[in-house]
């Protein structure tokens, strides 16, 4: 009988899909929604990409509220960080945790792995292989803005002040002086941008702009939270492509009563033949763009990456139990006389770590606090001037501390947004994350999203039963339940004719998905014409792997021994 061995490969597929500095989200009836438009340098424009957003919204029907959390990274001059976000309604603002994010996005990647079967009676033991993967974001966005409080003729309803951002929310009746306002505070009136920008303001809706406070630094840059009316909400691109690259990645988190599903888009299922088992899944990025491009999606389409139980997200981390701003209040300085420094403090809370070669922070925050309240003077390293405070007492800058601004920034930037994270997760139950792959020609429709309670749950991890027969012959069982012969070397490469996905489907309020195109027949076919061109030999006719064999084998068995070195390298 088979020998199955505990040792698999699980590689987290990590697609770069990154937030972006101008996002774009509504809900109906109240929307919101925003653009990128372009830097200007000396009186050019000059283009800023926009490489993809990582959205999560909470949906609370009973409330009819939307919450919308849009991570944000920035890498840019903080003087030429702005966002324009239009809004059917004036909306509410807060901050975000960078920490849920980074716990949605590890928690609930997508996993291929497979088992190793032996399936030869006389066949060796212990070949196996072990392959690992990062669930890193490289993220990177931006553009410019300055200005003052000048309206020509535009409305200001309202100015809020939300961590590190200003925002003002403007109404005007006509789009000129909603761009000559632009153009006047230092945006650049993008041609691109203006049909679109011209249809909100005919549609009436607010305009929220947002830009670092003075003196900011991109590292204060924190996640938004964007409260509004409504019950489904969307992420319209129609702004978005003014600055999207080509093929952007877009993922949506909803936390709900149940799955959330796009209403206005097609849902699509990946056909896992496609997917490189062998190779740690890393053509991922290429099966979801030619899958949402299918017949029948068109360039419209989400996949489900996950839906189920919101506990599978990580909880450690997002707030610490030690986290107490009133205790920085009591500093008459960072560094009084007879007392604790700012560093011990924070230190005690578990917030920073200077006992090594360099300090190490728990939070993001936690350093742009530093910088703000305690800056190192630039004759001074940071991690030397921060490591001992009292060795530098001398150089401390006591105008720019404030013990009631520390305490009051540390509340509003590290324990609230940690503290409802944690409220977020254990208030709802369900949660769903959703990803397509769009380029900015199809950024025509705006996608909006819906619950539906008939929708099945999405496991994350998907895992392939591999078996190693007499003489070298393979197969791998997938959990679509097809199975696939091969030869030597890495995954099949299938042709043209095996489609990308499996199927195709329209998802309403209630009850199953509508089949809108159905590719199983079409895979099959192929996957049949393909395997007729192999054979499977699993020993049962008393086939004994011998040594002509053994080099039958032997390609996969170096590809397993690679892999193996390189979790091993990973794991130092």
């Amino acid at each position: 009988m088979p020998r199955s061995f505990s040792a698999r490969l699980l590689v987290s597929v990590a697609v770069p899909a990154t937030s972006l500095a101008v996002s774009a989200l509504t809900s109906r009836p109240a929307s919101a929604c925003g653009g990128l438009f372009c830097d200007v340098v000396d009186g050019t424009p000059q283009p800023v990409d926009q490489t993809g957003e990582n959205i999560l919204f909470v949906v609370d029907r009973a409330a009819e509220t939307v919450e919308a959390h849009i991570q944000i990274e920035y890498t840019g001059d903080p003087d030429e960080f702005a966002w324009i976000i239009p809004v059917t309604a004036v909306p509410e603002f807060s901050i975000g945790s960078e920490k849920l994010f980074d716990s949605l996005l590890t928690s609930t990647a997508p996993r291929y792995g497979w088992n190793f079967n032996l399936d030869c009676p006389d066949g060796q033991d212990g070949v196996c292989c072990i392959c690992g993967g990062d669930g890193n974001v490289v993220e990177q966005s931006g553009w410019a803005d300055e200005g003052g409080d000048d309206d020509d003729g535009v409305e200001v309803i309202k100015r809020d002040f939300v961590g590190a951002y200003e925002i003002v929310t403007l109404q005007s009746g006509d789009a000129q002086e909603l761009w000559d306002w632009l153009s006047a505070h230092g945006y650049y009136e993008n041609n691109l941008a203006r049909p679109v920008i011209d249809e909100y303001v005919a549609e009436g809706f607010y305009f929220a702009a947002a830009r670092l406070r003075h003196g900011a630094g991109v590292e204060e840059i924190q996640p938004l939270v964007v409260t509004y009316s409504g019950t489904e909400p969307c992420v319209p691109l129609r702004l978005t492509k003014i600055a999207a690259t080509d093929d952007m990645g877009v993922r949506v988190f909803a936390l709900a009563r149940a799955r959330v599903a796009p209403s206005n888009y097609r849902h699509v299922e990946l056909n896992d033949v496609r997917i490189d088992w062998f190779g740690g899944a890393g053509n991922y990025a290429d099966i979801v763009t030619a899958a949402v491009d299918a017949p029948g999606a068109d360039g419209h389409a989400f996949i489900t990456e996950y839906a189920g139980s919101s506990d599978i997200v990580v909880r450690a981390g997002l707030v610490g139990d030690a986290w107490d701003p009133e205790s920085f209040r009591a500093l008459a300085s960072p560094a009084p006389v007879g007392g604790p420094t700012v560093i011990d403090v924070l230190a005690a809370q578990g917030l920073v770590d200077c006992s090594g070669d360099a300090c190490v922070y728990d939070h993001p925050q936690v350093l742009s606090l530093l910088r703000t309240y305690v800056p190192a003077p630039a004759s001074i390293a940071e991690d030397a001037f921060y490591k001992c405070l009292r060795c530098h007492e001398s150089d401390i800058d006591a105008n720019a501390w404030s013990a009631e601004a520390f305490a009051q920034a540390m509340e509003e930037r590290i324990v609230a947004p940690g503290e409802h994270a944690r409220e977020l997760l254990e208030k709802w139950p369900y949660l769903t994350r959703m990803f397509t792959i769009i380029s900015r020609h199809e950024m025509t429709v705006d996608p909006e999203f819906l619950e539906n309670a008939s929708l099945p749950e999405v496991d994350n991890v998907h895992t392939a039963e591999f078996f190693l027969g007499c003489g070298g012959t393979r197969k791998t069982e997938l959990p679509s339940q097809r199975t696939v012969l091969s030869g030597p070397g890495g995954w099949p490469d299938f042709p043209e004719a095996m489609p990308y996905a499996l199927r195709v489907e329209q998802i309403a309020p209630a009850g199953a998905p509508q089949l809108v195109q159905d590719f199983a027949p079409a895979i099959d076919a192929v996957l049949r014409a393909w395997n007729s061109e192999f054979s499977y030999d699993d020993g049962k006719a008393g086939c004994a792997l011998g040594r002509g064999s053994l080099f039958g084998a032997a390609p996969l068995m170096l590809v397993f021994a690679v892999a193996w070195r390189g979790r091993r390298r990973r794991r130092v």
